[in-house]
């Protein structure tokens, strides 16, 4: 790839960048609560390791804490920079070693004491999150060390949301039920203003939790499964499913009310019942998801049942039975197939 080529990319990338991570820090939810996990293990004997560094806030803040030993490992390349000028701006350019490339594959001397590591990205359970927490315990974590966050735990509820019921199109006398009906297989990612709008109708249940001190391999995304006993069926409309972090004992973090973190939102067409019990099935991974909702109290009644694939499916069956003409673009003559005229 040429260097304008880089460049391009580079300067395409870079708004995305820096509008995540201005979100990430302006999270005060979040922040609060890993500083203060931060706090109780770093002292002038801690050595400390900080993996997807960002924009470098928790190394700098070691470093002020008074950390022995401060390393810094960022793999996104417009960071580097933005994480030295940070750190000479809080005076603690010169106790921070950086580091620019994959925690896979890095090479870094010695044990950490105290290792804080924020590798999630937009898939926070995925298997190759996984498989970097147990890399990094492996190679980097001291005997007796510390790893923040501890622990990750997925919530699910059914809940009310105002965006299910919404009449399209607005304002016009007619009926578009098919699009709605196609929407409707595809999550989507509440953000903290619309989380405001959803109505909780029972306590959220766990649906998966692991540790990342512990655990060895990445547990399967393929049954998630639970259930809730509902006064009013026709309420619910949709699954809210969000994360829980265990920073440190006693210090958890309810994701759904922290601005950087999504809460995922998976719609359903409401039961006609009243009091029930619902039953939600999901099978995640980075690419898809399949959700089904039934209804345990009435066995009779048909399981709802959602995928992109069935949208697809749906929509390329309705094109094959709608009447229609098509017309194509006429394709560009090649120039050097034309055979040119002698010239009288």
């Amino acid at each position: 790839m040429k260097k304008q080529e880089k460049d391009d990319i580079f300067a395409s990338q870079l708004p995305g960048i820096l509008h995540y991570h201005q979100l990430m820090l302006a999270d005060g939810v979040r922040n609060k609560l890993l500083f203060e996990a931060i706090k109780r293990h770093v002292t002038g004997e801690t050595s400390f390791l900080d993996i997807g560094a960002g924009t470098g806030v928790w190394a700098i803040l070691a470093a002020k804490l008074g950390a022995k030993r401060v390393v810094a490992v960022e793999i996104e390349e417009s960071l580097i920079p933005v994480l030295f000028r940070h750190a000479q701006e809080n005076g603690v350019a010169d106790k921070i070693e950086i580091i620019h490339g994959n925690v896979d594959d890095v090479k870094i001397r010695g044990k950490f004491d105290v290792i804080v590591s924020e590798l999630f990205g937009s898939f926070a359970i995925g298997e190759q999150v996984v498989k970097s927490f147990v890399n990094l315990r492996n190679r980097f974590l001291a005997a007796g060390g510390v790893l923040i966050p501890q622990k990750m735990t997925l919530f699910a509820a059914p809940v009310y949301t105002e965006r299910n019921v919404q009449n399209i199109p607005a304002e016009l006398p007619i009926s578009c039920d098919f699009l709605k009906s196609l929407k409707m297989n595809y999550s989507w990612d509440a953000q903290i203003a619309d989380r405001q709008k959803l109505k909780f109708l029972v306590e959220p249940k766990e649906l998966l939790s692991f540790d990342f001190r512990t655990v060895e391999t990445a547990p399967s995304l393929k049954n998630l499964s639970q259930s809730w006993q509902l006064n009013d069926l026709s309420a619910a409309n949709a699954v809210a499913v969000f994360n829980s972090s265990t920073f440190d004992d006693g210090i958890v973090m309810d994701n759904f009310n922290s601005q950087s973190w999504g809460t995922t939102i998976y719609e359903f067409q409401p039961f006609a019942a009243k009091a029930g019990e619902i039953k939600f099935d999901l099978m995640l991974d980075e690419k898809k998801s399949i959700w089904s909702v039934s209804l345990l109290s009435e066995p009779d009644a048909k399981p709802k049942n959602y995928s992109p694939a069935f949208a697809v499916t749906r929509l390329r069956m309705a094109q094959q039975m709608t009447p229609h003409r098509r017309f194509n673009a006429p394709k560009p003559k090649n120039k050097k197939s034309q055979k040119t005229k002698p010239r009288p």
